[in-house]
């Protein structure tokens, strides 16, 4: 199926919980998700709904789209960085190549 030729839904945002993930709902097809926005970029699909729809829908300056449900995690900023640092000296000290010898 093409995409000129897929459903379009709008999603409409139901609840923003004290976490500050959104939950966003389908009307159309149920389909529902949570959504935590960068830097800690995470989404929980709750019902799938319609899987074959283009849903998109949005807020203000927070825009949903294909490409937005379909994004990767923001790349480690520099803070991350640093606060894995230590972690980051753990693994370089181990000697993964022998672990399993």
């Amino acid at each position: 199926m093409s995409m000129s030729s897929q459903e379009q839904h709008e999603m409409v945002l139901e609840t923003i919980h004290p976490s500050g993930a959104e939950e966003w709902y389908c009307p159309t097809c149920g389909r529902r998700f949570l959504m935590q926005w960068p830097p800690a970029y995470n989404k929980v699909i709750l019902d799938p709904g319609d899987e074959n729809a283009i849903h998109s829908g949005g807020r203000g300056s927070a825009q949903l789209s294909p490409a937005a449900e379909t994004a990767e995690p923001a790349p480690l900023t520099e803070v991350d960085v640093q606060t894995l640092q230590p972690f980051i000296e753990w693994m370089e000290r181990v000697n993964f190549d022998n672990l399993w010898q």
